[in-house]
């Protein structure tokens, strides 16, 4: 037998398990009772003796072994009823999620677990009908990860279900295993080999998540923080817990590392004792700003949604706001020299103020949350001569652009409602961005800005929506000059592309300035941080664009460009 499908799985109704349970628990509880009765009015071998004394002693003592008998084999029973009840019900929400997810689509799922949608609508614009396609595809494999995991576990839950209740009635009586020591988690969907992370497999998390029991996830948090606290596709709030342990015993590794280093005697020896005692050092002043930062108390939830301390370089994902509520999420990507020990602390307070910006634009009480994503090994000074390293070469982009995708896609995934995603990628966070957008992953607008750079040359190769593609340059800004070195092109070069104000001009409001430089993007009170603002918040209709001028002021500031516009600006 090949077991339910989800035709079966949907009509299913754990409630009426759980209420036989609880009827074979009152029978249980009735005999208990029995028990005690017939115990308390066994008269004192005092008060009676002989053969009848001990032949009804005799059968007592029998009648109370086989009702303690019975009474441990409906205690078995009730709890493989519930254990199946706890599985129908994960696999009826995986269900309920699957429908819920494909009606967002405008479909529906058959009783075969397969998606149906209507006729998609056949479009001329090549960048409408990439983006349709992309969000069908995506949706189905949402759905048949749902479907998949569904079918799973209702399967598991009735096998188990059917060899516990048979054992409650073939094998010998004992008392039923407790819940705390037979609970045992299933694991969750393992990693390919060769690291590489596919977005769309955050759909499996996702599902594996939903399929656990509320016991099962508390225990995959206190007992396995590695399986949630980097899991992309699993709830926010869960990976915070289980990461804030992962951050405990990091903490605790590079203190024992330090501790021996200053007691050895190779303390003295220059190298490379220097380089192991000052990378623990480094090592253990990054996750003190980690440490710092999540425990901020400015009035603004911070969530952990990733820590990694390994090969003496810390890498850290940190939000501010609850990334499980809000309805806009926008995820930072740093650039050039960005490390956990020297920005964390201050790009916390940059991006706090930016959320609260775009809370206040949002309207209609939408919450924002917004995250700092420095969870890869960008480009270092110290690394320019080395070439997979360098700040000149786009290898780093390309290797971590996976991560990068499957977080995106994973905080869609992750949610039972939908969500506004942004990706504000700077410098060269621009470039691995760029590399992450040609992977199947999931994002609405995108806001490059400083790049040097990208692999995008035209806007149906991303899967974003028209308009979904935004940049920042400011006029005198070098960095994009990198651009013949760097593999790529500049993304103001891509068909479709909007460019967005840096330069004020008259008519813009008098309360904006111009940004000046690579760095000045996210300053308060600039054009540019407006409109990175303005995207975040979903507010298309407060975007400022850039003007005909910004490009003629770039060019005056190259000195390839006329000394005077035509025409001059208003």
């Amino acid at each position: 037998m090949s077991g339910p499908v989800f035709g079966d799985i949907r009509r299913w109704q754990p409630a009426l398990v759980r209420e036989v349970r609880d009827r074979v628990l009152a029978d249980r509880e009735r005999i208990g009772r029995a028990m005690t009765g017939l115990l308390a009015g066994r008269p004192p071998a005092a008060a009676w003796s002989g053969p009848a004394a001990r032949a009804a002693f005799a059968r007592a003592t029998e009648a109370l072994a086989v009702l303690g008998e019975t009474a441990h084999r409906l205690a078995a029973t009730a709890q493989a009823l519930g254990r199946l009840a706890d599985g129908m019900q994960a696999g009826l929400e995986l269900v309920r999620h699957a429908e819920r997810r494909a009606a967002e689509g405008g479909g529906r799922v058959d009783d075969l677990g397969r998606l149906v949608l209507p006729r998609p609508v056949e479009f001329v614009d090549p960048v409408r009908a990439a983006h349709q396609a992309r969000q069908e595809a995506l949706l189905r494999e949402e759905v048949l990860r749902d479907v998949q995991q569904a079918e799973r576990l209702v399967r598991q839950a009735d096998d188990e279900a059917a060899a516990r209740l048979t054992a409650a009635v073939r094998e010998p009586a004992q008392a039923p295993p407790s819940a705390s020591t037979e609970l045992r988690v299933p694991a969750p969907p393992s990693v390919p080999d060769n690291g590489f992370i596919s977005p769309t497999s955050v759909f499996a998390n996702a599902s594996w998540w939903r399929g656990l029991t509320p016991q099962e996830k508390g225990c995959a948090i206190r007992d396995h923080p590695l399986w949630v606290g980097p899991r992309d596709g699993v709830p926010a709030w869960a990976r915070h817990q289980a990461n804030l342990e992962l951050l405990a015993r990091a903490e605790r590794d590079v203190a024992a590392r330090l501790a021996a280093a200053r007691r050895s005697p190779l303390r003295w020896v220059p190298e490379p004792w220097e380089d192991e005692l000052e990378q623990a050092e480094r090592q253990a002043e990054a996750l003190r700003a980690v440490r710092d930062v999540v425990s901020r108390q400015d009035g603004a939830p911070r969530q952990l949604l990733a820590i990694g301390a390994a090969d003496g370089l810390v890498t850290a994902v940190v939000a501010v706001g609850d990334v499980d509520r809000a309805e806009h999420v926008a995820t930072f990507v740093g650039g050039f020299t960005t490390t956990v020990r020297q920005d964390l602390r201050p790009l916390d307070a940059t991006l706090a103020g930016m959320r609260h910006e775009a809370k206040a634009m949002s309207g209609h009480g939408a919450d924002v949350a917004v995250v700092a994503w420095l969870g890869y090994p960008a480009p270092q000074k110290s690394g320019l001569v080395q070439r997979r390293r360098s700040v000149a070469s786009d290898f780093v982009a390309r290797d971590r652009a996976d991560e990068l995708a499957a977080f995106l896609t994973g905080l869609d995934a992750a949610r039972d409602t939908q969500l506004h995603t942004t990706l504000w990628a700077h410098s060269y966070g621009s470039a691995l961005a760029g590399n992450a957008l040609l992977l199947p992953g999931s994002v609405d607008d995108v806001v490059l800005f400083g790049s040097p750079g990208v692999p995008v040359r035209r806007l149906d190769e991303t899967g974003l929506k028209p308009g979904g593609l935004n940049v920042l340059e400011a006029p005198d800004d070098l960095v994009p000059l990198a651009v013949p070195v760097f593999a790529g092109v500049s993304p103001l070069s891509v068909p479709g592309v909007r460019r967005l104000a840096t330069l004020h001009v008259n008519g813009m409001p008098a309360d904006l300035r111009s940004s000046h430089g690579h760095s000045e993007y996210t300053t308060p009170g600039t054009l540019s941080r407006h409109n990175l603002v303005a995207v975040a918040a979903g507010r298309s209709d407060l975007v400022i664009p850039a003007t005909e001028y910004e490009a003629w002021f770039r060019a005056v500031v190259l000195g390839t460009g006329p000394a005077v516009p035509s025409p001059l600006p208003p």
